[in-house]
């Protein structure tokens, strides 16, 4: 048994099909207790590529800062550097000071396009720096 049931519906054709699968998942877990139903947009979030990208500019970038400044930093230490300045911030209610504050979000949250602008004004930062980054399409 199914602890939750997921679709992706596509298009208005594929919406009838889609929906008597899920009544059917809904009918078996019936009688195991309330079932909650929810639907909601499908955003993509970031891909493992573009991930990959910005962890290896981050792994980029520290090398040359370590080869060229005194005080050595490392590769997360540079991706939540550039997160900060560049990056996606929320803000969350805390009920323990009843106040908003900021938080960092996390890179597997981003939409494709919020990793997209990260990776860009990654890329731009270190051309302002003089840093050399090699181009990723080159084996």
């Amino acid at each position: 048994m199914a602890e939750g049931i997921s679709t992706l519906i596509r298009s208005s054709a594929d919406t009838e099909n889609r929906l008597n699968l899920v009544r059917q998942d809904i009918l078996a877990l019936i009688p195991h207790g309330p079932v909650m139903v929810t639907a909601g947009l499908c955003i993509p979030h970031r891909s493992t590529h573009q991930n990959a990208m910005f962890r290896g500019l981050c792994r980029e970038i520290a090398d040359h800062w370590n080869r060229t400044q005194a005080e050595p930093t490392t590769a997360e230490a540079i991706a939540r550097d550039l997160k900060v300045t560049f990056g996606v911030i929320s803000t969350e209610y805390s009920p323990v000071s009843g106040k908003r504050s900021p938080r960092l979000v996390s890179t597997t949250e981003y939409t494709v396009p919020q990793m997209a602008a990260l990776i860009t004004a990654t890329l731009a930062w270190a051309a302002d720096n003089r840093i050399p980054i090699t181009d990723p399409r080159r084996p």
